[in-house]
């Protein structure tokens, strides 16, 4: 074969790859709340798919034309073995987004390969690989189809005619979108991956073709990132402690509120009762990173950046190395991804950052372990502030020899297969039996609380980093970071200590609570910080009656959201932002509270330079 009859079949094979890769991305804006019924956001859904497939595979094909000087049969297992590994990243990549609604980026790969967050069955590498070799063989069917055939067919200048005009077309209208903040459109541009539309808004503001009102809107809500804090506001003011208590966080990666009851958690459960209970409280995060950063600062997740480009630790944890609290931190995970090491524990000596254990439950079990022999061997003259993370639900994960209460349930997890008519039951099952492993972990530790005698002189927050939705509101969502609803983000959250009840007389439970409260409170009224809350913290006093709010906040990586009683204002990085109800469906027609969004974004603002 030719030089110029391989360039041809390439040409050829490289359209139709195209067109496949058109068919796979079409599902990305299934998932979008509501199609758009004006005919810029139709055009926008339509050109931008065509044209960033065409760019995408352009951009392969160019590099691809380095081996077309290889022999036939060499040239065709290159090409074949390219093409297939393009679509068959695509291909995973609509199954990332239909569950999470990102698309394959840093975050999602460090935490497959770090191999303690995201562990995928042997089930769901089988299909994978059985699906890549499928298209593999296709594609290399292709070519040799092609190669018989070559020379005939439709002119391969009419579809690159057609592929650049769809390019400019989508980038002209997202110039115009950008320029007006239409939302129809700068919404549903992140849902192409690697899509970067063309904006333009200096040309448009010369010829007035702009609406800078709707763009400072926008810009007052988007995602800022700064290396310049303010943080605290001042010096904290500070009383002497005659005998500071012991401080203990438990908490449980993944935990479903649900689930926090007498039959699935029932050692957690009864230890509570001699606590408060706040029934409808919100993570600060749809994601471990904010989850636990809200926890730990007091803060909303949107500062993160703001503190690991400084390696800021909360002040929280400052105060507690200045009264020379032991620190026990144990996690089942690591501490490194997120970079919790950089961040809350950036001044903790001698961290251990993460448990030993080939699975979820076991380094659960080696954390259970490994505080016993700290606590038991701690200086007992010095308060102690203890941190347990335990990760099996997250996981679904237990011993295989683990007594099965819930059944039927799932023998492993595949992710591949999930979709919206997927009958919850047999995962819900699964996930139940992972918390009663974990709350049988956390009994030890409550026992050696009773046998120290250290149960009357210790505050225990128990709570979950964020909850995991199984695809509770009908619209395919199975895990979290992928929404704001009470499914990824309502959790159950507790404080056991010494007078709390007492503390927390006329507090209304029902109200909403937030991973924010916890610093202030346990600085207010178990660590002699006399400074306003507000000079360190977002959050409100759990344990003062007249406390209530109307909306707290929420983030995952990039973006965030005002949850209210009735609705969720989610944000997105650039500040485009849409209005939901609680099951995460869009409210035609509404309106922000903008009293609520006002106190907002002072709070997201406040600690920034």
């Amino acid at each position: 074969m030719t030089f110029g009859s391989k360039c041809s079949v390439f040409g050829y094979f490289l359209i139709i790859n195209i067109f496949f890769s058109i068919l796979l991305a079409i599902r990305y804006f299934s998932f979008l709340p509501e199609l758009p019924s004006d005919i810029f956001g139709v055009s926008f859904i339509l050109t931008s798919l065509i044209g960033q497939m065409a760019l995408l595979g352009g951009i392969l094909g160019f590099f691809t034309l380095f081996f077309v000087f290889l022999p036939r049969k060499f040239f065709y297992l290159v090409v074949s073995l390219l093409a297939s590994t393009s679509l068959f990243v695509l291909l995973i990549d609509t199954f990332v987004f239909a569950q999470y609604r990102f698309h394959i980026n840093e975050v999602v790969l460090k935490l497959v390969l770090s191999g303690d967050v995201v562990d995928f069955s042997i089930v769901t590498w089988l299909i994978a690989v059985f699906s890549f070799l499928i298209i593999f063989l296709i594609e290399y069917a292709l070519l040799h189809f092609l190669g018989a055939r070559s020379g005939r067919g439709v002119k391969k200048r009419y579809f690159v005619f057609f592929f650049v005009l769809c390019f400019f077309v989508s980038n002209f209208i997202h110039i115009w979108a950008a320029a007006n903040a239409y939302q129809p459109v700068t919404i549903s541009k992140s849902y192409l991956p690697l899509f970067q539309p063309a904006t333009a808004n200096g040309l448009m503001r010369k010829y007035g073709w702009i609406d800078d009102e709707a763009l400072e809107q926008q810009k007052a809500l988007s995602y800022k990132v700064s290396s310049n804090l303010n943080y605290p506001i001042g010096e904290l003011s500070t009383v002497a402690i005659d005998k500071p208590v012991n401080i203990m966080f438990l908490v449980v990666d993944s935990w479903r509120f649900d689930t926090f009851n007498l039959d699935n958690s029932p050692n957690i459960w009864a230890y509570a009762q001699n606590g408060v209970s706040f029934t409808n409280h919100i993570s600060t995060g749809n994601a471990t990173r904010t989850g636990i950063f809200g926890l730990f600062y007091g803060l909303p997740g949107t500062y993160w950046q703001n503190m690991l480009s400084n390696q800021k630790s909360p002040v929280f944890m400052d105060h507690l190395q200045a009264l020379d609290y032991q620190l026990g931190i144990f996690t089942s995970a690591s501490l490194t991804d997120p970079e919790f090491n950089q961040t809350v524990f950036t001044k903790v000596s001698n961290l251990r950052l993460r448990s030993e254990g080939r699975s979820p439950s076991e380094r659960d079990k080696n954390l259970t372990e490994d505080w016993l022999q700290w606590y038991q061997h701690r200086d007992k003259s010095k308060p102690a502030f203890s941190f347990l993370f335990y990760d099996a639900p997250h996981g679904y994960d237990f011993p295989q020899d683990y007594d099965k209460k819930y059944e039927p349930m799932l023998d492993e997890v595949n992710y591949l297969v999930l979709n919206k008519d997927t009958d919850p039951t047999l995962f819900m099952n699964r996930y139940k039996t992972s918390v009663r492993y974990v709350d049988d972990l956390a009994k030890r530790v409550f026992d050696e609380l009773r046998a120290t005698g250290d149960v009357d002189n210790t505050v225990v927050i128990i709570t979950g980093d964020h909850a995991q939705e199984l695809n509770d509101n009908k619209l395919n969502y199975w895990g979290h970071n992928s929404n704001f609803t009470a499914a990824q983000t309502h959790v159950p959250f507790v404080i056991v200590g010494p007078d709390i009840k007492m503390k927390s007389q006329g507090k209304e439970k029902q109200s909403i609570t937030s991973h924010e409260d916890v610093v202030p409170t346990l600085m207010k009224h178990y660590l002699g910080v006399t400074s306003p809350l507000e000079a360190y913290s977002g959050g409100i006093d759990l344990l003062d009656k007249a406390e209530s709010r109307d909306w707290v906040l929420s983030s995952s990586y990039a973006s965030y959201a005002m949850i209210t009683h009735d609705t969720i204002l989610e944000v997105g990085a650039g500040g485009q932002y849409t209005i939901y109800d609680l099951t995460n469906r869009i409210k035609k027609e509404a309106e922000p509270n903008y009293v609520y969004l006002k106190e907002a974004l002072e709070s997201v603002s406040r600690f920034r330079k």
